[in-house]
């Protein structure tokens, strides 16, 4: 038997090795795209800890198990951390008792700080597949915490698909903001955690980070969902991108509030929350919105705290799709597509793939629509007529599209507009790659 606990130990320090290896750093421009600063000491303890998998030892009731790969941003705000990401990984471990769950960090920068500065080893997303490839597991789902399918999620697909065909299975769960469920969930969350602060004369204001990428557009359609709503004295801003500062300070000066609640729109509460809102530098939010004159209030606090938003996130691993629109040969198939509505219904659907490309041909279930576009209605209003999508054909009474397909078993979004009222409308779709035949 002590022969036998060598070995394991051997072989265990050769896969840890064969993990590390390879070419772990991200994207530099997307990296400097999403990136904190999270050079920032924080005053939590030091930890001395480890969240990477290692062999499982030959009483392990681990080994074997299907595994749930959380893939979070990061942050060096160890309190924070703690919270925010450890609360959403213990929900969706309570959620999944038959699961492992294992974590994965996309910033390089904040796994080597923290590695650096307290020895907490955390895989980046890389070296998560190294190790689930060395350690046999055949049963995986991915879930990001990312708030949207920015930057970080696209590369983070990118790996998932190069791996895909290691593993018998492979799920990935949806971003924070998806759906209109999603939205309509996550305004409820955000809402009943600021109900305190909601007495009419209050502007309750949160902090985006902001991207470059098309995705930006969340943000807006997160405004124009409060506001529909009811809740006009709540306000977006990003620290990035739009709605900027700027725009927040002029929302909140048109309300005639005497007050502003600030409160980051991120899942941690990291070096943005605590400095670039909460500071006291003099462009710092706090410091801007003090200057004009508001009573400030600071809630140092990620979305990740708040049970409803934990409980999205496990939502999202339960209904995981699987991942296999890259292994879809060649050809022209049938499918089926889900949409969010019945006033948007899609009857049939022809579905080809060429190469790396995929297009389908989707009839209606009428002829409702004029136009067409793949994207939101707020981004289809700005468009150039070239980039809608127009019927090429009734069929029965029913108009006929040809659109291009970004990924099967995937929420997207499609703005349809009305052919009498010329209004846009946002939905979603999914072609379901279960259905191809």
């Amino acid at each position: 038997m002590k022969m036998k606990k060598i070995a394991a130990l051997a072989i265990s320090a050769a896969l840890l090795a064969l993990a590390g290896c390879g070419n772990n750093a991200p994207s530099a421009t997307k990296q400097a795209a999403e990136t904190t600063k999270e050079e920032q000491t924080t005053t939590a303890a030091p930890e001395t800890t480890t969240t990477t998998a290692t062999e499982p030892a030959e009483d392990d009731t681990s080994a074997g198990k299907p595994v749930i790969l959380t893939v979070s941003f990061g942050t060096s705000y160890n309190d924070s951390r703690e919270k925010t990401i450890g609360g959403i990984e213990k929900a969706i471990q309570d959620a999944n008792p038959d699961y492992e769950v294992r974590r994965a960090f996309t910033s390089q920068i904040i796994i080597d700080k923290l590695k650096d500065r307290d020895n907490i080893v955390i895989d980046n997303v890389d070296e998560a597949f190294a190790r689930l490839i060395a350690d046999g597991v055949k049963d995986l789902t991915v879930q990001p915490t990312h708030v949207m399918n920015g930057f970080e999620y696209d590369d983070l697909m990118e790996v998932v698909k190069a791996n895909s065909d290691k593993f018998d299975s492979v799920k990935v769960g949806a971003p924070l903001l998806t759906s209109d469920d999603d939205y309509t969930n996550v305004i409820d969350a955000i809402t009943v955690a600021t109900s305190e602060y909601d007495d009419g004369n209050t502007a309750i204001v949160f902090m985006g980070h902001g991207t470059e990428h098309p995705a930006n557009a969340t943000y807006a359609k997160l405004q124009t969902m409060l506001t529909d709503a009811g809740k006009k004295n709540y306000f977006i801003g990003t620290v990035e991108a739009t709605p900027s500062l700027d725009d927040v300070v002029a929302a909140v000066k048109a309300g005639g509030y005497k007050r502003v609640v600030l409160e980051p729109l991120m899942v941690v509460a990291g070096d943005h929350a605590n400095n670039d809102m909460a500071g006291d530098e003099d462009d710092s939010w706090k410091t801007v919105l003090t200057n004009e004159g508001f009573e400030v209030v600071t809630l140092i606090r990620g979305l990740g705290e708040l049970e409803a938003i934990q409980k999205i996130y496990v939502d999202h691993v339960r209904n995981a799709a699987a991942l296999s629109g890259a292994a879809v040969a060649d050809g022209e198939y049938s499918i089926s597509v889900d949409t969010d509505s019945s006033m948007f219904k899609i009857v049939d659907c022809k579905l080809t793939v060429a190469g790396d490309n995929m297009t389908a041909v989707i009839t209606l279930s009428g002829s409702g629509f004029n136009y067409l576009y793949m994207g939101t209605a707020a981004d289809a209003e700005k468009a150039a007529e070239i980039d809608l999508i127009a019927f090429t054909e009734i069929s029965e009474g029913k108009h006929v599209y040809t659109v291009p397909v970004e990924a099967l078993d995937k929420p997207i979004k499609c703005a349809a507009q009305s052919l009498k009222k010329g209004t846009w409308y946002d939905h979603e779709i999914i072609f379901k790659s279960d259905s191809i035949a």
